[in-house]
């Protein structure tokens, strides 16, 4: 398939997050490959161990992922869900399974460079075996007309001794409107990392988060860090939720936000439970702006204000690692 056949614009966006676009073309690179503009799959490319399924629907497409048991590939399974044209209702169905002892990364890219009415709703479904190492990556490109309304939801059960991290950027374009649901159901022994990165960037951004950890099994341990800014009138709501339901768990959630330029808002609602006597779930929360200081060391160097709050942030929305 050549890159003419799939919109340049949907594949562009990936460079904003440092990715190359030739990972998610079938025939360039390795690793499995599903691209889908709007209701059509445009490419599909399988590997050993895993099996990619696709069935069209009017407004978008069912897709199936499965990681077969004992499967471990170093090179992610790329997915593509992207819509080149500013109005219409997409509709996006992921049942992904990772069977026991697998290792695999998913990296998914959704982008609607046009959006200006234009509706992307998600329903996913995870299912992670025991004993298994899995990530998923997801970055978005809404644009640059805070056009878009997107409202993913995603499930996602992760069983025995496995390791479960969930990546969300949302920090290049303009978001629009977004609301996102996760729940995370964590088994025995098993860990979760979920690092939310979003940016509202004017007026017509909105941006609220729930990210939801259930620690379900003994020994089970989580941490939530959501980051994000707001600038120009942008609005920003991010919930972490962390529930120690089993003996011995432990849990921690982290929000971050910073404030910028008039009318712009910020919130962060940690929520935290614990039933268990002995687990343990904890929560931090910051708001507000960077201190002069450090502003005031990159404006000696010949920045202006708004180029050094600029680098701020960035170094801000940068992923890190979380707890292993």
């Amino acid at each position: 398939m050549s890159k003419i056949e799939y919109p340049e614009e949907i594949l562009e966006s990936l460079e904003d997050y440092n990715i190359d676009i030739r990972d998610f073309m079938p025939g360039h690179g390795k690793g499995a490959k599903l691209l889908l503009n709007f209701n059509k799959i445009s490419g599909m490319e399988q590997v050993d161990g895993v099996i990619l399924k696709g069935r069209e629907i009017e407004n978008g497409i069912v897709a199936d992922i499965i990681i077969k048991e004992g499967t471990k590939i170093e090179e992610p399974v790329h997915l593509c869900f992207g819509v080149n044209k500013e109005t219409g209702v997409q509709e996006i169905f992921p049942r992904i399974i990772a069977e026991d002892n697998t290792d695999v990364t998913v990296q998914a890219h959704c982008s609607f460079p046009k959006a200006n009415g234009l509706i992307h709703k998600m329903f996913g479904h995870f299912y992670i075996g025991k004993n298994c190492n899995f990530t998923y990556s997801e970055t978005h490109y809404h644009g640059e007309n805070s056009g878009a309304l997107v409202a993913p939801v995603g499930y996602m059960y992760v069983g025995e001794n496995s390791v479960f991290e969930n990546n969300f950027n949302l920090t290049r374009g303009t978001p629009g409107q977004v609301k996102i649901m996760i729940d995370i159901y964590a088994m025995k022994n098993s860990v979760i990392k979920s690092n939310i990165r979003a940016f509202g960037k004017c007026k017509k951004d909105s941006i609220r988060i729930r990210d939801s950890v259930f620690l379900e099994g003994e020994n089970a341990r989580s941490v939530i860090k959501m980051k994000a800014a707001a600038k120009d009138g942008g609005e920003v709501l991010m919930y972490g939720v962390t529930e120690g339901n089993a003996p011995r768990c432990n849990g921690h959630v982290e929000c971050s936000e910073i404030v910028l330029g008039k009318g712009s808002i910020c919130r962060a609602r940690p929520f935290i439970r614990a039933i268990d006597p002995t687990s343990s779930v904890s929560h931090e929360a910051s708001l507000g702006r960077f201190p002069q200081k450090w502003l005031d060391e990159l404006q000696a160097k010949g920045l202006t204000e708004e180029e050094a709050t600029q680098i701020l942030i960035e170094a801000m929305l940068q992923e890190e690692q979380l707890i292993k």
